[in-house]
Protein backbone atom coordinates (compact mmCIF):
# COMPACT_ATOMS: atom_id res chain seq x y z
CA UNK A 1 0.00 0.00 0.00
CA UNK A 2 2.90 2.31 1.22
CA UNK A 3 3.82 2.17 -2.86
CA UNK A 4 0.54 4.38 -4.31
CA UNK A 5 -0.14 7.75 -4.14
CA UNK A 6 -2.63 8.28 -1.33
CA UNK A 7 -6.08 9.77 -2.34
CA UNK A 8 -8.26 12.38 -0.54
CA UNK A 9 -11.61 11.78 -0.61
CA UNK A 10 -13.82 14.42 -0.07
CA UNK A 11 -17.51 14.12 0.19
CA UNK A 12 -20.02 14.86 2.51
CA UNK A 13 -22.05 11.68 2.52
CA UNK A 14 -20.93 9.34 4.98
CA UNK A 15 -22.01 6.42 3.17
CA UNK A 16 -20.58 7.22 -0.08
CA UNK A 17 -16.91 7.91 1.87
CA UNK A 18 -16.76 5.07 3.69
CA UNK A 19 -17.88 2.97 0.39
CA UNK A 20 -15.18 4.55 -2.18
CA UNK A 21 -12.23 3.77 1.17
CA UNK A 22 -12.98 0.66 1.12
CA UNK A 23 -13.02 0.22 -2.42
CA UNK A 24 -9.46 2.45 -2.04
CA UNK A 25 -8.11 0.26 0.18
CA UNK A 26 -9.33 -3.23 -1.12
CA UNK A 27 -6.89 -2.35 -4.18
CA UNK A 28 -3.75 -1.52 -1.91
CA UNK A 29 -4.36 2.57 -2.25
CA UNK A 30 -4.59 4.39 1.25
CA UNK A 31 -7.25 6.54 1.78
CA UNK A 32 -7.63 9.59 3.66
CA UNK A 33 -11.64 10.75 4.27
CA UNK A 34 -12.84 14.43 4.51
CA UNK A 35 -16.07 15.85 4.77
CA UNK A 36 -15.15 19.17 2.95
CA UNK A 37 -11.93 21.05 1.46
CA UNK A 38 -11.94 22.93 5.05
CA UNK A 39 -10.95 19.39 6.93
CA UNK A 40 -7.88 19.76 4.88
CA UNK A 41 -4.36 20.27 6.15
CA UNK A 42 -3.17 23.92 5.32
CA UNK A 43 -0.56 22.53 2.84
CA UNK A 44 0.27 19.18 1.37
CA UNK A 45 4.02 19.02 -0.09
CA UNK A 46 4.04 15.66 -0.77
CA UNK A 47 2.19 13.95 -3.93
CA UNK A 48 -1.61 13.19 -3.41
CA UNK A 49 -4.27 12.53 -5.16
CA UNK A 50 -8.12 14.57 -4.48
CA UNK A 51 -10.76 12.58 -5.22
CA UNK A 52 -14.02 14.82 -5.59
CA UNK A 53 -18.03 14.00 -6.95
CA UNK A 54 -18.80 16.03 -9.70
CA UNK A 55 -21.41 17.89 -8.13
CA UNK A 56 -20.01 18.72 -5.06
CA UNK A 57 -19.39 22.32 -4.43
CA UNK A 58 -15.93 20.82 -3.22
CA UNK A 59 -15.50 20.35 -6.92
CA UNK A 60 -14.18 24.12 -7.45
CA UNK A 61 -12.91 25.13 -3.84
CA UNK A 62 -10.64 21.97 -4.23
CA UNK A 63 -8.72 23.32 -7.64
CA UNK A 64 -7.91 26.77 -5.80
CA UNK A 65 -6.64 24.46 -2.57
CA UNK A 66 -4.39 22.46 -5.34
CA UNK A 67 -3.28 25.82 -6.68
CA UNK A 68 -2.67 27.42 -3.03
CA UNK A 69 -1.54 24.60 -0.75
CA UNK A 70 -0.95 21.61 -2.71
CA UNK A 71 1.38 22.10 -5.70
CA UNK A 72 2.15 18.43 -6.36
CA UNK A 73 -1.44 16.93 -6.89
CA UNK A 74 -4.05 15.32 -9.16
CA UNK A 75 -7.83 15.22 -9.11
CA UNK A 76 -10.24 12.27 -9.91
CA UNK A 77 -13.62 13.42 -10.34
CA UNK A 78 -16.75 10.87 -10.01
CA UNK A 79 -20.29 10.66 -10.34
CA UNK A 80 -23.18 8.85 -9.05
CA UNK A 81 -24.89 9.36 -12.42
CA UNK A 82 -23.56 8.46 -15.45
CA UNK A 83 -23.31 11.64 -18.27
CA UNK A 84 -20.70 12.09 -21.04
CA UNK A 85 -21.27 15.59 -20.28
CA UNK A 86 -19.70 15.32 -16.96
CA UNK A 87 -16.41 13.68 -18.05
CA UNK A 88 -16.08 16.56 -21.04
CA UNK A 89 -16.16 19.00 -17.81
CA UNK A 90 -13.97 17.58 -16.16
CA UNK A 91 -11.19 17.12 -18.18
CA UNK A 92 -11.40 20.22 -18.92
CA UNK A 93 -11.08 21.81 -15.39
CA UNK A 94 -8.33 20.06 -14.75
CA UNK A 95 -9.05 15.89 -14.03
CA UNK A 96 -6.95 12.78 -14.42
CA UNK A 97 -10.17 10.79 -15.25
CA UNK A 98 -13.63 10.39 -14.66
CA UNK A 99 -15.28 7.75 -12.81
CA UNK A 100 -18.94 6.67 -12.77
CA UNK A 101 -19.57 5.41 -9.22
CA UNK A 102 -19.94 2.60 -8.30
CA UNK A 103 -16.91 1.68 -10.24
CA UNK A 104 -15.45 -1.29 -10.98
CA UNK A 105 -12.27 -2.21 -9.04
CA UNK A 106 -9.94 -2.38 -12.83
CA UNK A 107 -11.42 1.59 -13.56
CA UNK A 108 -11.12 2.69 -10.36
CA UNK A 109 -7.58 1.55 -10.01
CA UNK A 110 -6.80 2.78 -14.05
CA UNK A 111 -7.97 5.85 -13.04
CA UNK A 112 -5.76 6.32 -9.75
CA UNK A 113 -3.05 4.96 -12.17
CA UNK A 114 -3.41 7.80 -14.44
CA UNK A 115 -3.60 10.49 -11.79
CA UNK A 116 -0.58 8.63 -10.60
CA UNK A 117 1.34 8.84 -13.88
CA UNK A 118 0.45 12.88 -14.34
CA UNK A 119 2.20 13.16 -10.98
CA UNK A 120 5.23 11.43 -12.20
CA UNK A 121 5.21 13.11 -15.31
CA UNK A 122 4.61 16.88 -13.79
CA UNK A 123 2.42 17.71 -16.06
CA UNK A 124 -1.24 19.53 -15.45
CA UNK A 125 -3.57 16.62 -14.91
CA UNK A 126 -5.71 17.69 -17.31
CA UNK A 127 -2.75 16.47 -19.72
CA UNK A 128 -2.70 12.69 -20.37
CA UNK A 129 -0.21 13.31 -23.30
CA UNK A 130 1.69 10.71 -25.86
CA UNK A 131 -0.95 7.75 -24.67
CA UNK A 132 -3.72 9.83 -25.50
CA UNK A 133 -2.56 10.75 -29.10
CA UNK A 134 -0.91 7.52 -29.42
CA UNK A 135 -4.59 6.29 -29.21
CA UNK A 136 -6.48 8.26 -31.30
CA UNK A 137 -4.14 7.83 -34.15
CA UNK A 138 -5.46 4.91 -34.54
CA UNK A 139 -8.98 5.60 -35.68
CA UNK A 140 -9.71 6.26 -39.34
CA UNK A 141 -11.50 9.93 -40.80
CA UNK A 142 -14.66 8.34 -39.85
CA UNK A 143 -14.73 7.43 -36.44
CA UNK A 144 -12.99 10.61 -35.51
CA UNK A 145 -15.85 12.38 -37.12
CA UNK A 146 -18.44 10.46 -34.99
CA UNK A 147 -16.35 10.13 -32.18
CA UNK A 148 -16.35 14.55 -32.16
CA UNK A 149 -19.81 14.35 -32.78
CA UNK A 150 -20.46 12.65 -29.59
CA UNK A 151 -18.41 15.00 -27.84
CA UNK A 152 -20.61 17.69 -29.20
CA UNK A 153 -23.71 16.10 -27.81
CA UNK A 154 -24.74 14.18 -31.11
CA UNK A 155 -27.44 11.35 -31.01
CA UNK A 156 -26.60 7.97 -33.26
CA UNK A 157 -29.83 9.37 -35.22
CA UNK A 158 -28.17 13.13 -35.26
CA UNK A 159 -25.02 11.57 -36.29
CA UNK A 160 -26.70 9.50 -39.17
CA UNK A 161 -28.01 12.42 -40.73
CA UNK A 162 -25.19 14.70 -40.24
CA UNK A 163 -22.34 12.13 -42.17
CA UNK A 164 -25.74 10.21 -44.33
CA UNK A 165 -25.12 6.73 -42.94
CA UNK A 166 -27.22 4.45 -41.41
CA UNK A 167 -27.68 4.84 -37.56
CA UNK A 168 -26.17 1.19 -37.55
CA UNK A 169 -23.14 2.20 -39.39
CA UNK A 170 -22.82 4.91 -36.61
CA UNK A 171 -23.21 2.37 -33.67
CA UNK A 172 -20.43 -0.07 -35.72
CA UNK A 173 -18.10 3.34 -35.74
CA UNK A 174 -18.64 3.90 -32.21
CA UNK A 175 -18.08 0.31 -31.28
CA UNK A 176 -15.23 0.45 -33.21
CA UNK A 177 -14.04 3.51 -31.17
CA UNK A 178 -14.39 1.98 -28.12
CA UNK A 179 -12.61 -1.14 -29.10
CA UNK A 180 -9.40 1.26 -30.29
CA UNK A 181 -9.19 3.09 -27.56
CA UNK A 182 -9.85 0.25 -25.41
CA UNK A 183 -12.53 1.79 -22.83
CA UNK A 184 -15.77 0.64 -21.80
CA UNK A 185 -18.39 3.36 -22.12
CA UNK A 186 -18.63 6.58 -24.13
CA UNK A 187 -17.54 8.87 -21.18
CA UNK A 188 -14.29 7.65 -21.17
CA UNK A 189 -13.59 7.31 -24.87
CA UNK A 190 -14.40 11.23 -24.62
CA UNK A 191 -11.13 11.38 -21.60
CA UNK A 192 -8.65 10.35 -24.04
CA UNK A 193 -10.30 12.34 -26.63
CA UNK A 194 -9.81 15.26 -25.38
CA UNK A 195 -6.81 14.81 -23.49
CA UNK A 196 -5.13 13.74 -26.81
CA UNK A 197 -5.96 18.05 -27.60
CA UNK A 198 -6.81 17.05 -31.21
CA UNK A 199 -10.66 16.95 -30.09
CA UNK A 200 -12.38 20.77 -29.08
CA UNK A 201 -16.21 20.57 -28.24
CA UNK A 202 -18.10 22.96 -30.06
CA UNK A 203 -19.40 25.47 -27.95
CA UNK A 204 -22.26 26.70 -30.61
CA UNK A 205 -23.36 22.74 -30.67
CA UNK A 206 -22.88 21.39 -27.70
CA UNK A 207 -25.64 20.50 -25.71
CA UNK A 208 -26.24 17.13 -23.25
CA UNK A 209 -28.41 14.51 -25.25
CA UNK A 210 -28.05 10.47 -24.88
CA UNK A 211 -25.39 9.87 -26.69
CA UNK A 212 -23.77 8.58 -23.58
CA UNK A 213 -23.18 4.86 -23.67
Amino acid sequence: MDDRTAVYVIEDSVHLRAEISHNLNALGIRSVVFNDVGELPAKIDRPVIFMVRHESPCRVLIDKYRADRAPVSAKIEFSCNAGFEKAVAAIRDGSSDFVVWPSEPGLLDRAVSRAEEDLRRNQPARVMGGRAKEKVSMLTTRERQVLSDVINGCTTERIAVKLAISPRTVDIHRRNVLAKLNVRNTAQAIVIALSSGEFHPAQDEFSPTHAYA
